[in-house]
Formats: structure tokens, C-alpha cells, sequence
């Protein structure tokens, strides 16, 4: 199984809750493993202009490549904009394409990194620039490789980014299931919405899960998923409040691909959100998405 990983997504930024370094320590943890060999290992390129305004409109997309924002892109984006940011969150949207398109050859595809589902067309969000799930749906689309796709958002906050840009878009299922009481405050309309209680366990989420997508999977019957698999529903986390074991979390990974594989639905995967108390058991769980991906 091929991986997508650029050296350009370890943006530091000290002392931010977001750390950056998380998809690189996840790639080197599955290195040692034996997981993913080096020869595995592809870098992707930086997406055109004509591939961001797909999903972003031309003042956004002039922002990004020329380096232009504005203190109030960074306040609203909650994040401090170095050109290290902004060239990791241009590259992470030229993996997830890679990795899409790795999808549809082999079934399988994994950006380790990713999943800026905050992003929406004219401005960030959520520690989010640049919505890489959108573009990469979008060039498919437009190249006429697919015909219809699912988002499958399981990071513990909801897409709004990726709800907002796809709206009123009958190609494109948005199946988002997060925390119904954390950020955003305001949620977007998605084409289906699972808000949970804080706290949600093990059993109750994996419930909603294995009735809710096997459904929606078999009534849109998407011809690419693209999972948005973020660590962040691990009851250590920072940020997110649900609950789930680390157990947990890997039966998760093993019915969305389950589901996904049953249905021959190719699916590409991108991490996302991750904010554990212990920064190792981030790393950990990411890992272990990607160890599902390649096992099923």
C-alpha cells in the first residue's frame, strides 16, 4: 500500500494545540513498525490554482499562493499564518489528491495528514486553510472519474467547511458524525448530521455508526469515500469529548473500511483532527488508522 506524505506538513507552531509534528511522528512510528516501507512512501505535488478554485474562490485561493492574508484571516482561522503553515496546508491538499487518486487505482488511498474539513470557500476556520477533501472531490468530479462521492467524517467536530462548499450538491454525500455541543458553534447543513452527547463510549458510538452508513452508503452508493478519520474522539483528547477507547477508535477504522470494501467503494483516507493529552497516543491512534486501511 502506497502512503502520501510531504515533509512540508511539519509546520511548527509552538505552543498551539494543533501539532503539526503529529503526522510525521505517525509516519515514522509505522516505519519502524514495518507497517510502510520507505519505497511506499510518495510526495505529492502542490496543487494548480485552477485546482483550488474548484473549491475556493479566486480571493481566498490569491491569498494562499501569494502569501497575502490578513490579520483577521489568522484570528478567524485561529492559527498564526507563517509561510510554513500556508505551504503545509497547500501541500496537504496536493496528498489528498494523491491519495484520491491512489483510491481509484488500488482501491486504497491514505494522505497521513490532511482533513482540513474547517476550510470553507472564501476563508478558514478550525486551524484550517485550505480544504484538501473538497478540491480532491472536485477534480474528480470535474474529470469525470466519478460520478457521485461520500464524505465520511467521523473527527469529533462537525465538517461545516466541507457541508458549506458541497451544499445543494447532489454528487456529493455529507455524512458527518461529531459532537453535537463543541466547536464549530454553529453548525452547516450536511446531507446527514449525527450530533452525539459528550461522553459518548465505545458501544453507543459504534452502534450509530454500523446502522447509520451501511444506510447511507447503500442509498447514495458512492463511486469514492473519502474518510476523514480523526483521532480526536479518543477519550484523552484535548478537544473533542467523546470518549472512545483507543480499542475503540480501531473498530471504527475497521467498519467504515469494512463497509466500504464490502461495497467495492474506494476509499481515501486523511487523518485530521487529534489533540490528545499525551501527544504519543495521537500518534498511536493515527497509526493504527493507517495499519486498518492496509489490513482492512
Amino acid at each position: 500500500m502506497k502512503i502520501v506524505f510531504s515533509k512540508y506538513y511539519t509546520a511548527r507552531s509552538p505552543g498551539h494545540v494543533f501539532r503539526a509534528d503529529k503526522f510525521e511522528a505517525a509516519l515514522k512510528l509505522l516505519l519502524k513498525e514495518g507497517v510502510v516501507l520507505k519505497k511506499d512512501v510518495l510526495a505529492p505535488g502542490a496543487p494548480s490554482r485552477a485546482d483550488l478554485l474548484l473549491a475556493h474562490s479566486p480571493g481566498w485561493v490569491n491569498k494562499n499562493l501569494g502569501f497575502k492574508f490578513t490579520a483577521e484571516d489568522g484570528a478567524r482561522a485561529e492559527i498564526k499564518i507563517t509561510r510554513g503553515v500556508a505551504r503545509a496546508h497547500l501541500m496537504s491538499v496536493g496528498g489528498t489528491i494523491l491519495a484520491a487518486r491512489l483510491a481509484l487505482k488500488n482501491g486504497i488511498g491514505v494522505n497521513c495528514g490532511g482533513g482540513s474539513h474547517h476550510a470553507f470557500r472564501d476563508h478558514g476556520e478550525g486551524f484550517c486553510l485550505l480544504n484538501d477533501i473538497a478540491v480532491a472531490v472536485k477534480i474528480l468530479l470535474k474529470e469525470r472519474r466519478i460520478k457521485r462521492a461520500m464524505v465520511i467524517d467521523l473527527d469529533a467536530h462537525q465538517g461545516n467547511g466541507t457541508a458549506s462548499i458541497f451544499g445543494g450538491d447532489k454528487k456529493v454525500f455529507t455524512f458527518s458524525m461529531h459532537g453535537a455541543g463543541i466547536y464549530p458553534e454553529k453548525k452547516e447543513k450536511s446531507t446527514l448530521d449525527i450530533g452525539l452527547r459528550p461522553r459518548t463510549g465505545d458501544a453507543a458510538y459504534l452502534a450509530v455508526l454500523g446502522r447509520e452508513l451501511p444506510r447511507a452508503l447503500d442509498k447514495f452508493r458512492p463511486d469514492l469515500a473519502v474518510y476523514v478519520a480523526g483521532a480526536d474522539i479518543y477519550r484523552g483528547d484535548l478537544l473533542g469529548g467523546l470518549g472512545l477507547t483507543v480499542g475503540g477508535i480501531k473498530k471504527r477504522d475497521a467498519l467504515v473500511f469494512g463497509e466500504c470494501r464490502g461495497r467495492g467503494v474506494p476509499a481515501a483516507v486523511v487523518l485530521s483532527g487529534g489533540y490528545a493529552k499525551k501527544f504519543s497516543d495521537t500518534v498511536r491512534i493515527h497509526a493504527n488508522t493507517v495499519k486498518a486501511a492496509k489490513t482492512g
